[in-house]
C-alpha cells in the first residue's frame, strides 16, 4: 500500500519555521523564505517526531497580561503577601532576578516597580480548559502534567491536518 500523496508531500522536510510553520528541505538557511523569521528549527528527523511537550511558561502572568494590555511592558509577579512566595513572574520581572518560589519580600526588593497580582486560580483554570480544548482539536492523545503543561501524541495527525507533527505544533502554539 502506498502513502497518500498528502503524506508523501510532508515527508522529507528537515526544518520548520516557528512563526509560520513553513517546512524546509535542503541545506540549513538562516531565515524563513516565507515570512523572513530567524526562528527556524532544524532536525534530521523533524518530519518523523510525533511526541510533543507543551508548557505554557509563565502561564499565570501571561493570562494577566492578556487580560490587561497595560501590563504588556511591565514586570508582573503573581504571588502575594509579604510572607508568601512568587507563583510565577513574567520574563521582564525575571530579568531583575525574580523567580518562582522566591520569597515575595526578596522579589519586591529585586524588582520594586513590579506589578504584584494575587493569584486567581479560577481564571487560570478556565484558561487552562481553553488551552486543553485547543490541544484536543489536534489530537485526543493528551497526557496532562499540570494546569499549563501536557504531553501530546501527534502521531497520525499529518493525515488529518496535512502537515507533519512539528508543523502542527507550531500552528497549535
Amino acid at each position: 500500500m502506498t502513502e497518500p500523496a498528502r503524506t508523501r508531500r510532508i515527508r522529507g522536510i528537515s526544518g520548520v519555521c516557528r512563526d509560520c510553520a513553513a517546512g524546509f528541505t535542503g541545506p540549513v538557511i538562516g531565515r524563513c523564505t516565507n515570512c523572513n523569521s530567524p526562528r527556524l528549527v532544524w532536525h534530521d528527523e523533524i518530519d518523523r517526531l510525533t511526541v510533543a511537550h507543551l508548557d505554557c511558561d509563565a502561564f499565570y502572568a501571561a493570562v494577566e497580561k492578556r487580560d490587561n494590555p497595560e501590563l504588556a511592558n511591565r514586570p508582573v509577579i503573581i504571588g502575594g503577601g509579604q510572607r508568601g512566595v512568587v507563583a510565577t513572574a513574567c520574563y521582564i520581572a525575571r530579568t531583575y532576578g525574580v523567580h518562582s518560589a522566591q520569597p515575595m519580600f526578596k522579589a519586591r526588593q529585586a524588582c520594586p516597580d513590579a506589578v504584584i497580582i494575587s493569584p486567581d486560580m479560577a481564571k487560570y483554570s478556565a484558561v487552562s480548559g481553553q488551552v486543553r480544548q485547543l490541544m484536543e482539536s489536534w489530537t485526543p492523545l493528551i497526557q496532562p502534567l499540570s494546569i499549563d503543561e501536557a504531553f501530546l501524541d501527534l502521531s497520525g495527525t499529518e493525515r488529518l491536518h496535512g502537515k507533519c507533527a512539528a508543523q502542527s505544533l507550531v500552528t497549535l502554539a
